[in-house]
C-alpha cells in the first residue's frame, strides 16, 4: 500500500457543497471521526495558508486542502493548528471568505501526507477517488509492479480492470474515478 501514498500527496478531487467547512468535508463527506480530526490531524493548509479551526474555515471552488499529522521541529510547532506559535503566523493563516455562493457544488483538491495518508489511505481508496488521468498514468509507469502486489482489485470509472489494461490506455486530460481495494494485511 505505501506505493499508493504518492497519489494521496499529489492530490485527489472531492465534490462538496460550496461553503462546506473543512470539518464537515472530513466528517460528513469522507467519514472521518471527530476524534481523529481533532486529535490526529495536527496541520491543515487551505490554499497554502495554515488553518487553526477546521469548523470555521470554508471551502471554495478549486481550493487545495492539505492535511498532515504532527510535523517535527520548529516548522511543526509553528504550523500546528491552534499551536503556541499560531499568533506568529497571522500573515500566512487562512481567513474565511464570507462571499462564497452556498448554492453550488464545487471541486476541492485534497492532499494527505505522512501518517494521515497511511492511516486513512486504505479506506479512501476503497471508497474511491477522482484523480487526474495523466497523473495516474505517470504513477502507473513507475509503480505497476508494486501495484500488482499491493491490490486485490482496481475499478476505473466503476468498471473492474487490471494493471495490463491500465498500462495500455491513453489517458489524455480526463479526470478518472479510481477505486482500489488493497491486499488484506495478515
Amino acid at each position: 500500500m505505501p506505493c499508493l501514498f504518492s497519489l494521496l500527496s499529489a492530490g485527489f478531487s472531492v465534490i462538496v457543497k460550496a461553503g462546506c467547512s473543512i470539518n464537515d468535508l472530513l466528517s460528513q463527506e469522507i467519514g472521518i471521526s471527530q476524534t481523529y480530526i481533532d486529535d490526529r490531524i495536527q496541520t491543515i493548509f487551505l490554499n497554502g495558508k495554515a488553518v487553526d479551526d477546521s469548523r470555521s474555515a470554508t471551502l471554495e471552488e478549486g481550493a487545495i486542502l492539505a492535511l498532515s499529522a504532527a510535523m517535527p521541529g520548529m516548522v511543526g510547532s509553528t504550523f500546528r493548528k491552534s499551536g503556541v506559535f499560531a499568533s506568529m503566523r497571522s500573515q500566512i493563516s487562512h481567513v474565511t471568505d464570507p462571499s462564497v455562493n452556498l448554492d453550488s457544488q464545487i471541486e476541492v483538491k485534497l492532499k494527505l501526507f505522512n501518517l494521515i495518508a497511511k492511516e486513512l489511505g486504505p479506506a479512501i481508496f476503497q471508497n474511491g477517488i477522482f484523480i487526474d488521468g495523466k497523473l495516474f498514468q505517470n504513477f502507473l509507469l513507475h509503480n505497476s509492479e508494486n501495484l500488482k502486489t499491493a491490490c486485490i482489485s482496481i475499478h476505473l470509472n466503476d468498471e473492474k480492470t487490471d494493471i495490463a489494461r491500465l498500462l495500455k490506455r491513453n489517458w489524455g486530460n480526463e479526470q478518472i474515478s479510481l477505486q482500489i481495494t488493497p491486499e488484506k494485511s495478515s
